[in-house]
């Protein structure tokens, strides 16, 4: 999370337009900075990955599958996704699906920092430079 803090009076109008201007910008930085640490093998994941006004949307059902870094397993069987043939892995129709102790392997020929938790990963490389941006986008308008 980003914190500016005003030292001045500022005219509320301005302010508003000023503030939306920063949290749209902020946001599509972020999402852009992030895209590196996100995995990938064939970037269809962070492909669809967008931005609504200041939430990055990771879409499912593996965001939160690779987002945890955890082998899941059907809550039910204690198993792995079933292997179609010509599909390939695919979780049974409602299976609910609880983490183990397993992390995931991720591969990192398409991005070389894939990782779990990827926007903990990009906060601590950017925020630096996400403040700078922040503040420059504010006073500047």
């Amino acid at each position: 999370m980003i914190h500016v803090t005003l030292e001045r009076n500022i005219d509320p109008a301005l302010l508003s337009g000023r503030a939306m201007k920063l949290e749209r910008a902020l946001t599509i930085q972020i999402h852009k900075d992030t895209d590196k640490f996100v995995p990938a093998l064939t970037k269809s994941f962070a492909q669809r990955s967008h931005t609504i006004g200041n939430k990055i949307i990771y879409p499912g059902p593996y965001g939160r599958y690779l987002h945890e870094g955890k082998v899941m397993v059907n809550s039910v069987t204690g198993k792995g996704p079933m292997h179609i043939p010509e599909v390939g892995y695919r979780w049974p129709r409602g299976a609910i699906l609880m983490p183990t102790n397993r992390n995931l392997k991720f591969n990192t020929s398409v991005h070389a920092k894939a990782t779990d938790h990827w926007m903990d990963h990009s906060r601590a490389q950017n925020m630096k430079r996400w403040e700078r941006m922040g503040a420059k986008i504010y006073t500047d308008g």
